[in-house]
């Protein structure tokens, strides 16, 4: 349950426009609503997402699932901060963009509970319960009955080990090899919300920057730029550093600079993705060993934005982070 509920004292007045669970609803002073959610988590939406939400045909195609997924993973990193803006109000566009994100593999649903179980954790062998009911939104599960061939799986791959009991729950604890392996997913950056910029460094393509920089933080990532960090390291190792700690890599491959064509190689080497750009008056001269790739070619400002969030959103899903209004 969304961390018992969040506020243990929160009166349950309402049902979630999402998941119609029983939850908290409140109207603030933006005229959004308000709702805490023990299976969504804690969000706010105005008066156009609520035509999303209330609109029974989107119901009917049965992507409420995903819309809960997304809010309960920024509720989840917001939790207990005092921000609020970390619980950002979610417009049409956003609600929708959540809906009709693809679903996880079976392989990434199985490392989400092992990190949620961790993160109930307060230290090695302490006995958690994992409640599919209310808590299948944090796999990005249809429904609890799905949920619930989660925990016996990792069972099976040693990383959780279940505690006998005499009732139906199924309290378990982390072991040593699930231990080991959140240490190997840290590395491999399945839980970072950064996402690498690699692009030339010229003033002349400051406009493009921003729009990258805007595009990644509307998906729900962090964007890093080397340049626009401060460090005391050598300035290569500080960029192998910066790519290991990220998610995705973002390669503009205008002005064909060797360095990004290296860092992009780089990220492909750690297995994960990297997303091609290119202005259509250079495309001409990107190196033949890239042309293999979906280039997202651009003209203006305006059209890249939109092309790389949505690319950005089709192949890793909304980000943890709130979102940039």
């Amino acid at each position: 349950m969304y961390r018992e509920f969040s506020e243990s004292k929160l009166e349950l007045n309402g049902k979630c426009p999402v998941c119609s669970s029983q939850c908290y609803k409140a109207f603030d002073y933006q005229q959004t609503s308000l709702i805490v959610c023990p299976t969504c988590g804690r969000y706010r939406y105005g008066a156009m997402a609520e035509l999303f939400l209330n609109d029974s045909n989107r119901k009917s195609m049965q992507l409420s699932y995903k819309v809960s997924y997304h809010l309960r993973t920024v509720s989840e990193r917001a939790y207990g901060k005092r921000d609020n803006s970390l619980y950002p109000i979610y417009d049409y566009a956003e609600i929708e963009s959540m809906a009709e994100t693809p679903d996880p593999s079976v392989s990434e649903k199985l490392q989400m509970l092992l990190m949620y179980l961790a993160s109930l954790t307060l230290y090695p062998g302490q006995q958690i319960l994992f409640d599919a009911k209310q808590d299948y939104s944090v796999l990005c599960a249809q429904n609890a009955a799905e949920a619930e061939f989660y925990q016996p799986a990792l069972e099976e791959q040693g990383f959780v080990a279940a505690v006998p009991t005499t009732d139906r729950s199924r309290p378990c604890f982390l072991t040593s090899l699930g231990w080991k392996e959140l240490e190997r997913l840290h590395r491999s950056g399945a839980d970072s919300s950064l996402g690498f910029i690699a692009m030339w460094f010229e003033p002349s393509q400051d406009a493009v920057k921003l729009t990258i920089d805007t595009a990644i933080r509307k998906s729900g990532y962090d964007p890093i730029r080397i340049d626009e960090v401060e460090h005391v390291n050598r300035i290569d190792d500080e960029i192998i550093a910066r790519i290991r700690q990220s998610k995705f890599l973002v390669a503009d491959l205008t002005g064909q600079r060797n360095g990004v064509y290296f860092e992009a190689g780089f990220m492909l080497g750690l297995g994960r993705p990297v997303i091609w750009l290119c202005h259509q008056s250079e495309l001409s001269k990107v190196h033949f060993d890239t042309r293999q790739y979906n280039t997202i070619v651009y003209e203006d400002t305006e059209s890249l934005q939109t092309k790389l969030q949505f690319r950005i959103e089709a192949i890793l899903g909304k980000g943890p982070r709130p979102s940039e209004s």
